[in-house]
C-alpha cells in the first residue's frame, strides 16, 4: 500500500499517476489560496493499491513510500506468540 507521498520532494511531473495501473494517484493543486499553487501527486484511492511499486520506481525524486507489509492488530500478535510458545514447550 502507498504509505505516503512527500509533497516537499514531489515536483508534479505526473509520471507516477500515469504509471499506476489502478488509478490510485491523482494530481491535485496544493498551496495557499493567496500564494503560489502547484500540482502535486496525492493518494486518492489507497485501498485500490496492488503494491506493484510502479509509482515509486518511476518517481525520479523518491517522493513515494510503498510498504509491502500487512498490518495486523496487536492482539493477534500476542495470541500467535502464546500459541507458538505452547507448541514449543509441548514438544520438549
Amino acid at each position: 500500500m502507498i504509505e505516503r507521498i512527500d509533497l516537499e520532494l514531489c515536483d508534479g511531473c505526473n509520471l507516477c499517476v500515469e504509471s499506476c495501473p489502478t488509478d490510485v494517484l491523482k494530481m491535485m493543486e496544493v498551496g495557499n489560496s493567496w500564494g503560489e499553487q502547484t500540482w502535486k501527486a496525492t493518494i486518492a484511492y489507497p485501498n485500490d493499491c496492488h503494491n506493484c511499486r510502479l509509482c515509486a520506481i518511476d518517481c525520479h525524486v523518491d517522493a513515494i513510500t510503498v510498504t509491502h507489509g500487512i498490518t495486523l492488530p496487536q492482539p493477534l500478535f500476542a495470541y500467535t506468540k502464546e500459541v507458538l510458545n505452547e507448541d514449543v514447550t509441548a514438544k520438549v
